[in-house]
């Protein structure tokens, strides 16, 4: 099994920042006050604005340039909350069960408590997409379960440390994308339950439609649920305060069984893209529109 990534001091001025902004972040009104210097930072500074307009205006192109800007202004709120929430979790990890008041489709979640198998939690970046895996492997913790997160590390040495430390200290053991398919499938087959985020592009990869435009894709959880015999299970965290969530499940997602292997993994990733698609639509300015999807 792959363990964890070593997790040093991580150092750097952007480091200190973060530390900084930690100190003073609680989930009262001083977390209102760190995400409001967030938001009004990323508003000014405008990161990769040019990429969620042409995102926008590829799979939105009937929207004027008014709803596109404003889009993209609730883009940066929701990832200013995202980042003081975080903030915010690490004083008290178990605050993640608190702050999930609802959850919809709960009997799909404790089907995969009552399933000896292990099941393929998949999501996207989309709400806080971090606060769930830290919802969801403490609550797995508390049935029993093994829980992993697949992550690709961060190009920042320290950032990613950071960031890693965060997530080892809120209930999210990381395994590196890089461990082999062999041996997540074994985990599966044991009844470990593992998280993959599925909204990125991919080198290489089956080129699909998704939200209506071709892109590249993993067929990585496709070939894992069919090897580890265990179902691919959408789910999405929507916020509807700050501090206050409710969780969706979709139903589970199998492998077709019978046809070519080609053509079953074409169809089983087409359905993750449709799930992705069904959990985005009802609050599209929740999901992470900077990433370039459709290279």
């Amino acid at each position: 099994m792959t363990e964890s990534p070593n997790v040093s001091t991580p150092r750097g001025g952007i480091v200190r920042v973060i530390r900084g902004l930690q100190a003073v972040t609680h989930p009262d009104w001083r977390g209102w006050a760190v995400a409001s210097f967030l938001s009004g930072l990323l508003k000014i500074i405008r990161p990769r604005a040019k990429r969620i307009d042409a995102n926008l205006r590829l799979v939105h192109p009937d929207w004027d340039e008014g709803r596109r800007r404003t889009l993209r202004r609730e883009v940066y709120e929701n990832l200013a909350w995202t980042v003081t929430e975080v903030l915010a979790l690490q004083r008290n990890p178990e605050q993640a069960l608190e702050w999930v008041t609802e959850v919809e489709g709960r009997e799909v979640m404790e089907s995969l408590f009552r399933d000896k198998r292990g099941a393929i939690l998949m999501s996207g970046h989309f709400g806080n997409w971090e606060l769930i895996g830290s919802w969801y492997g403490q609550t797995a913790e508390k049935h029993g379960r093994a829980f992993r997160i697949v992550y690709q590390e961060i190009h920042d040495r320290n950032i990613a440390l950071l960031v890693n430390e965060y997530r080892e200290r809120a209930g999210m053991p990381m395994m590196v994308k890089e461990t082999s398919t062999l041996e997540m499938a074994r985990m599966l087959r044991e009844g470990d339950h593992i998280a993959i985020l599925t909204d990125v592009s991919w080198s290489g990869g089956l080129r699909l439609p998704f939200m209506g435009q071709l892109c590249t894709n993993s067929a990585g959880p496709a070939v894992l649920s069919m090897l580890g015999n265990a179902p691919i299970v959408p789910a999405a965290l929507y916020r509807q305060a700050p501090f206050h969530h409710t969780v969706r499940f979709l139903p589970p997602i199998s492998v077709p069984r019978e046809g070519k292997r080609d053509e079953r993994l074409k169809q089983a990733v087409l359905n993750i893209n449709h799930a992705l698609e069904t959990l985005i639509a009802p609050r599209p300015e929740l999901w992470f529109w900077l990433h370039n999807r459709w290279k």
